[in-house]
């Protein structure tokens, strides 16, 4: 609002503050939202059109839906602004029907399917309401991982954990492509608006929060689905005689 009224009173003095930077940083913000609400159509059609789920990793699609899960429960309490985050809405819905896809097309939801799933939505209730009471990390830990005090609060395990589970999700899905030496049904459209979005979105985190946890996290991410937007260029996709095999 202070912006909006220095724009329209004095152009000169508005151009000599932080607005401006500001501005082009909401907009980022909302684009990225924007763009984020249709990221995973491309892999969910792409995984329709084939019937097959070849080449992607069942860890991967996991630990992506309940990274997601757990990155809203960490920023809803917190009232950052919207534009800060609020592609992680965007993206739990469609990885929530990416996980479900998956678990369809290679195997049933079964019992295991609901055990995983009802786990997921309770651990991400848990960090919601701030439930897991704070806890000491042995020295030996804090040493090795270079921190100032070894209290962990539930909310720093919050912002943490989808770093931690970005990581774990990735690797598997990495390690598989190396393997198979293809890259199976994975769609390279949507892992490039991935970059482009955790790209956009480091710009807005640097400018518009003081939050290590949060810029933490979007480097993770974005170095992640670079390695797999690599990947996707040098190994391709499935292979004509796996394809045929899975028609």
């Amino acid at each position: 609002d202070d912006c909006l009224q220095q724009l329209l009173n004095n152009t000169t003095a508005f151009l000599e503050t932080e607005c401006p930077k500001t501005l082009v940083s909401k907009a980022i913000g909302y684009a990225v939202i924007a763009g984020s609400a249709l990221v995973k159509l491309p892999q969910i059609l792409k995984i329709h059109r084939a019937g097959s789920v070849a080449g992607i990793s069942h860890a991967s699609v996991l630990f992506e839906f309940v990274a997601t899960l757990v990155n809203v429960s960490y920023f809803l309490p917190l009232g950052y602004p919207f534009s800060t985050w609020g592609e992680n809405a965007f993206l739990l819905a469609q990885n929530s029907a990416l996980y479900i896809l998956h678990a369809h097309m290679s195997g049933g939801l079964h019992a295991s399917f609901l055990l995983e799933a009802s786990a997921a939505c309770a651990s991400g209730y848990v960090l919601y309401r701030r439930l897991v009471p704070d806890f000491v990390l042995p020295a030996a830990a804090c040493g090795a991982l270079g921190l100032r005090r070894c209290t962990v609060s539930c909310e720093e395990l919050a912002g943490t954990l989808p770093m931690l589970l970005g990581l774990v999700g990735r690797l598997p899905q990495i390690a598989q492509n190396l393997r198979q030496r293809h890259t199976g049904e994975l769609a390279f459209i949507t892992y490039l608006l991935n970059v482009a979005g955790a790209g956009a979105r480091l710009f807005t985190t640097l400018q518009e929060l003081d939050d290590p946890i949060a810029l933490a996290a979007v480097v993770l991410s974005l170095g992640l689905n670079l390695v797999i937007v690599a990947q996707i260029l040098l190994l391709g996709g499935t292979p004509k005689k796996a394809a045929n095999k899975a028609a």
